[in-house]
C-alpha cells in the first residue's frame, strides 16, 4: 500500500527541493522553528486561501505523482498482483490513472464532523476544508466500490462501472 500522505511528508522534508520551492513561494512562515515544514499551520492557512492551496498543490503534487508512479511500476515489475494507493486527493492528483479500480471510503457529513471534532478540530476549520473538497457524489460516480463508514462496521457497496 502506498500512502500519498507519507509521500507528501517525504517530498516536503527538511532540505528537499519541494520545501525550498515552498519557502521561495510562501516565505519562511511555512517552517517550524526547527526548519521543518509546518503542515498544520500551512493547512490552516491554505484552506482559507484557494489560490494558496492551488499553488501548494502545484508545487507538491508533481513530485508526489512521480514518486507514486515509480513505486507502482517497480512493484508491478516485481510481480505484485495488487498495489493500493491511499490518497484523499486521488482524482485531483491524477493518481486514478495509475490504478485499475477505485475504492472510495466515505462517511456522512455528521459522522465526519463528529470524528474530526473528537480529534480536536474546530468546526469552523473542518467546514472550511470540506468546502474545498470534491463532493461525495463525484466519488460515488467514479468509484468501482464504495465503503460507507457511518456505523460500527463499514458497509461495502459494490458498484460496477
Amino acid at each position: 500500500m502506498i500512502f500519498a500522505d507519507e509521500v507528501g511528508w517525504q517530498v516536503t522534508r527538511k532540505g528537499s527541493p519541494v520545501l525550498k520551492a515552498l519557502v521561495a513561494t510562501f516565505g519562511k512562515t511555512v517552517l517550524t522553528p526547527s526548519g521543518e515544514f509546518d503542515r498544520k499551520k500551512v493547512g490552516y492557512w491554505v484552506f482559507q486561501n484557494p489560490k494558496a492551496l492551488q499553488r501548494l498543490n502545484c508545487l507538491t503534487h508533481p513530485k508526489m505523482r512521480s514518486i507514486i508512479n515509480a513505486v507502482v511500476r517497480e512493484w508491478k515489475q516485481r510481480g505484485a498482483k495488487v498495489v493500493g494507493i491511499e490518497a484523499a486527493v486521488l482524482f485531483e492528483m491524477g493518481l486514478h490513472r495509475f490504478v485499475n479500480e477505485v475504492w472510495v471510503v466515505i462517511a456522512s457529513l455528521g459522522e465526519r464532523l463528529k470524528r474530526m471534532e473528537k480529534a480536536g478540530w474546530k468546526r469552523e476549520i473542518i467546514l472550511r476544508r470540506m468546502v474545498r473538497q470534491l463532493p461525495d457524489e463525484m466519488f460515488r460516480k467514479r468509484a468501482h466500490r464504495v465503503i460507507v463508514t457511518d456505523g460500527r462496521l463499514p458497509r461495502a457497496a459494490v458498484k460496477s462501472n
